[in-house]
């Protein structure tokens, strides 16, 4: 399990990702999640924690569509794309917090946790937190998300950038 050591005041670690043994603090939500409501939620963190979360950038992946659900909807995933850049929000979690998200993301049959290299949207070196992508048995084309479930994303408006909250606003909904 992942150990909450290493964190400066702001809950990014102290130390690059050249240490490969780095602990991993931070939780990145390019989702649903990025709803600071439902964050909570989903894992029981304070409100307080969740709201002061940051805006990050994760260089070399296209956020997609193409994780199948049960009712042939689509929910988000990340695609390793070098020539691509998504967007997501940063908090920090506790490990029975992200206990808790994994059971709410339906690990391992619909996503598998992963690291990913992250860029502050304010600045800032490049740092190494944990997220979720599709399981790869679950990815389809083809599909689109519910209205409902890409609202979620809209909810961190406040947080992202003009530029993806436009793109995400663009997006088709399968309602």
């Amino acid at each position: 399990m992942v150990r909450r050591q290493g964190e400066a005041g702001n809950g990014l670690p102290r130390r690059g990702l050249g240490d490969s043994l780095l602990p991993v603090p931070l939780y990145v939500s390019y989702g649903s999640n990025m709803n600071p409501d439902q964050l909570a939620a989903r894992t029981g963190a304070d409100p307080a924690r969740v709201a002061a979360r940051f805006a990050v950038r994760l260089r070399g992946f296209r956020l997609v569509f193409a994780k199948r659900n049960d009712d042939n909807t689509a929910y988000a995933t990340l695609l390793a794309d070098h020539a691509s850049e998504a967007e997501g929000i940063a908090c920090d979690l506790t490990d029975e917090e992200l206990a808790r998200l994994d059971r709410a993301e339906g690990v391992p049959g619909h996503y598998l946790r992963a690291i990913v290299e992250v860029l502050p949207l304010t600045g800032g070196p490049a740092v190494a937190a944990q997220t979720y992508l599709a399981n790869p048995a679950r990815l389809a084309t083809g599909l689109k998300p519910p209205r409902w479930y890409l609202a979620h994303f809209l909810a961190a408006r406040d947080r992202l950038s003009p530029r993806w909250v436009a793109w995400l606003e663009q997006v088709e909904t399968a309602d």
